[in-house]
């Protein structure tokens, strides 16, 4: 792939101004510009993570970790039979009773 050189870039930006105008090449160029920033970021960050995760690999360990355990459900327990000591206890229990109006002559 051929490389850009001075003069090609400035056709590049020649025909560039020649479409857009005066006026939205500043905004074209800040938005060039955070789109590069951006990718440079992502490289950097990728690039960070990959080196992290390759010194893992090569770092020599004296000993080996531990294998990481396998999340499992607890065991399902089987319901027990019904028996009459299951019944519902709502029937044992007395309704709440509302206590009756005073008369206020009575002073008990």
């Amino acid at each position: 792939m051929p490389s850009l050189g001075p003069a090609e870039i400035l056709v590049i930006l020649v025909v560039a101004l020649l479409v857009f105008g005066p006026n939205k090449m500043p905004e074209i160029a800040r938005q060039v510009g955070k789109g590069f920033r951006e990718f440079k970021r992502v490289q950097q960050h990728l690039q960070s993570e990959l080196r992290d995760v390759v010194s893992e690999f090569d770092a020599p360990s004296s000993s080996a970790p531990a294998a990481d355990p396998v999340p499992m459900l607890p065991p399902k327990e089987e319901p027990a039979p019904a028996t009459a000591i299951d019944a519902p206890v709502e029937a044992s229990i007395p309704e709440p009773t509302t206590p009756e109006p005073r008369d206020p002559a009575d002073p008990a």
